[in-house]
């Protein structure tokens, strides 16, 4: 039988919202909180005092496995007899982001983001081997300004105006056993970069009580123009509301539920083949999904502070074929001086 994530989520959610509301924790000094930064997941949740830095790491992963197109499942049965030569099985996603905070001014911080990137996804064929595809190495640097509309003493509601410079190489190969040994360049998904200079505004909101936090980010990837290949990824689209609770002075517990859309392709690579598999195919890109995220501070004195967040998917809804996702993992260090 195949895993349902709901059967695991909802009970996961139920139980940490009773955690939360039955608390009785006390906290501190909301600097000295270890909800004092978002959970893990979240980038950009606040701006720096002028003059101080935050270094992070981030480190984020994604499994999946099976196929999805529109909402229902699908085979790879289903995906031969559409005509591709192979078919995605299981992949792995991970992030490593080394991320700076500065701030310059009272009510402006500077953000440099950047991602090193590791993609592997294992396909199936109908008559030949099995094989793997995999891509590793620095994405798109990220470039913010983060600006400051209001900082009360229990709500901070911040702006993010940042672009994505394309630093990450978009000629990842690999071979395959019908390539004859040759390298083929991979599908979409497994480059490294979108190819265009993209606009990522935003808006980050939380709201500080007595010993919880609640809190709110939408932004969006915006790209303007198709890149050198011919081709234009889609919009991504990212919103995140969650609540921590202080359970002791140096521990706190969230829960967060994500929206993430990712629209359609536009254009097509000319040394991409659309019928070697669905991931090569432009029309089998982007989707809708909504996760659940349980997670959990710890903060230490000297400016140390460390997370971690477990999720998965509620409902995905994606322009298939295309391998769903299963569960997710995040885990990160902050130092702020």
């Amino acid at each position: 039988m195949k895993y349902s994530p709901l059967s695991f989520w909802t009970p996961l959610a139920l139980g940490l919202t009773f955690a939360l509301t039955c608390s009785r924790a006390q906290a501190q000094n909301w600097n000295d909180r270890p909800d004092g930064f978002a959970p893990i997941g979240i980038s950009t949740d606040g701006e720096r005092p002028t003059g101080a830095w935050t270094f992070s790491y981030q480190h984020l992963r994604t499994d999946g496995s099976g196929l999805l197109d529109g909402r229902g499942q699908v085979t790879d049965a289903d995906v031969f007899a559409d005509g591709y030569a192979a078919s995605p099985h299981s992949m792995v996603r991970e992030t490593h982001s080394l991320n700076a905070l500065f701030g310059y001014n009272p009510s402006t911080s500077l953000l440099l983001t950047l991602p090193f990137l590791n993609n592997e996804v294992a396909m199936r064929t109908l008559s030949g081997p099995d094989y793997e595809l995999r891509s590793t190495g620095m994405g798109d640097l990220q470039v913010a300004a983060l600006f400051r509309l209001d900082h009360d003493e229990d709500e901070v509601l911040h702006a993010q105006l940042g672009v994505s410079l394309p630093t990450g190489s978009r000629d990842e190969r690999g071979t395959t056993p019908s390539s004859g040994g040759i390298s083929e360049k991979l599908p979409y998904s497994l480059q490294l970069s979108s190819g265009t200079l993209d606009l990522i505004p935003g808006i980050t909101y939380v709201k500080r009580h007595e010993s919880t936090s609640l809190g709110f980010q939408a932004k969006e990837i915006v790209r303007f123009t198709e890149n050198s290949d011919d081709y234009q990824l889609g919009n991504v689209a990212l919103i995140s509301a969650w609540v921590s609770r202080v359970f002791k002075d140096d521990v706190s517990g969230s829960l967060r539920l994500g929206y993430c859309h990712e629209g359609r392709m536009q254009g097509q690579d000319a040394d991409i083949d659309p019928n070697l598999s669905p991931l090569h195919d432009p029309r089998s890109q982007g989707g809708d999904r909504v996760s659940v995220w349980a997670g959990i501070n710890y903060i230490e004195t000297g400016g140390h502070s460390f997370g971690f967040e477990l999720g998965g998917p509620l409902w995905q809804d994606l322009n298939g074929p295309q391998l769903e996702q299963d569960i997710s993992y995040g885990l990160g260090w902050h130092y702020s001086f």
